[in-house]
């Protein structure tokens, strides 16, 4: 047994090494705090110089911002809910990251030899080469992201270059109509709406621009999206229009009214003579148990689509084009703004005409960065309408809150609420 002496000295230090760990807990408390105050006053001075820098969105500096949001908004995406696309992205990035190098290239092989059941090459490789190094899916939505947003903010550039509003309520309400066109929040559904921003970027190089090397740009589209060879047709035959304006006028006015035409049987009964892969795209927009909720409105989200606050932003898009074609004479005073007037009609009216097929309706948000630009480049002509703007806000209000309770499902309040390293961190490394 232990002497008192033992017992005193036994207990005096299992004290001493009690208070050092407590210490040491709190050293390692207030190191964490100290660290966490640091992280947060990185995150302040971030959020004031993303202040700073958009206060002119023609800057630089902000498209940077944007970017990097676009990456950090990637990384942070969470396929959770069964009825996303992404959530079948995920599930295909299961059993395609632990692909072979022969059973990639057996897939490649297939597709291009028009025998294969998948629709695009793009996200089977962007699973292949994650991969290689991770089975977290986390990764492939940086990619997802990194390549929507490097067409999005190339294609904002564009309509900065050709912008004469100045910095008042029409300059940001047209600001905001060709962001949200086609919104990052869109890598729910990544190959089309990539596929989108690389069609609107090479008809805005080609139409706008007047740089035609971007064209060879269309050869990546189908390999994303197979249905987005239909915008390739789209634009041919908007040049083909292009220079019967009156005809343009005519059709686009006729496609106005266009609200349930459908063409399903057409498609039905000639798909045979498509190659397979796009036979089966048009059975998975006529056929398929998704298709039919669709044009059942029994679906989660047919009825929303069909409401018509949600078409609300699509009424003042045709109210736009309407003045436009009001002020015709004077636009077209400008040779090339009257031919961009005539392709942006001719855009229009064919993806109205195209909206009577399920899913086809889509293509209508390619036209809308083209009324944008028309818009903002003709602006003293139209200053006249500055009233028409006020009440945007009152017309994309439903769409908006639309917009968040599905942006709600599928990220996490970590990502507002969390500097960017340490939302970084939590998705991809742990």
């Amino acid at each position: 047994m232990l002497g008192h002496a033992e017992f005193e000295f036994s207990l005096i230090n299992k004290r001493a090494v009690s208070l050092t760990i407590f210490l040491n807990q709190r050293f390692f408390s207030l190191l964490l705090f100290l660290l966490f105050l640091f992280l947060l006053g990185e995150l302040l001075n971030l959020c004031i110089s993303a202040i700073t820098s958009i206060k002119d969105i023609r800057d630089g500096v902000s498209h940077w911002f944007l970017y990097l949001w676009f990456l950090v908004f990637g990384v942070a995406f969470c396929a959770v809910s069964e009825a996303a696309d992404s959530f079948r992205y995920v599930e295909d990035f299961l059993v395609e990251h632990s692909y072979t190098w022969s059973q990639y290239v057996l897939e490649i092989n297939e597709y291009f030899a028009f025998e294969s059941n998948i629709k695009d090459i793009y996200t089977l490789t962007v699973n292949f080469l994650v991969g290689r190094f991770s089975d977290n899916y986390h990764w492939t939505y940086l990619i997802y992201a990194a390549v929507f947003g490097f067409f999005y903010i190339k294609s904002l550039k564009i309509f900065l270059r050709h912008n004469k509003v100045s910095n008042n309520i029409v300059f940001y309400v047209l600001l905001f109509m060709f962001c949200y066109s086609n919104p990052i929040y869109n890598i729910n559904g990544v190959r089309f709406w990539t596929a989108a921003w690389i069609g609107v970027y090479v008809a805005l190089n080609f139409f706008v621009e007047k740089d035609y090397k971007k064209i060879v740009l269309l050869l990546l589209m189908p390999l994303i999206h197979g249905a987005s060879v239909v915008w390739v047709a789209i634009m041919a035959i908007a040049l083909l229009l292009s220079r019967f304006q009156s005809v343009t006028i005519v059709l686009f006015i006729a496609s106005s009214f266009v609200s349930a035409v459908s063409y399903l049987n057409v498609l039905n009964d000639y798909s045979f003579l498509l190659p397979q892969f796009m036979q089966n795209q048009i059975w998975s927009y006529t056929e398929s148990e998704m298709a039919l909720e669709r044009m059942s409105g029994v679906s989660e989200y047919g009825a929303a689509y069909a409401d018509f606050l949600i078409a609300l932003p699509g009424y003042f898009h045709i109210l736009l084009s309407f003045l436009l074609i009001i002020n015709r004479r004077k636009i077209n005073r400008n040779p090339h703004a009257g031919h961009l007037l005539t392709i942006m009609l001719a855009l229009a009216a064919i993806t109205n005409f195209l909206s009577g097929i399920p899913s086809m309706g889509r293509f209508q948000y390619f036209v809308i960065p083209f009324l944008v630009i028309v818009w903002a480049q003709n602006y003293e002509i139209l200053k006249k309408y500055d009233k028409y703007f006020y009440v945007v806000p009152f017309i994309y209000a439903y769409s908006l809150l639309y917009w968040y309770r599905r942006m709600s499902a599928i990220t996490e309040l970590y990502l507002y609420a969390f500097p960017a390293p340490l939302t970084v961190i939590k998705y991809l490394f742990l």
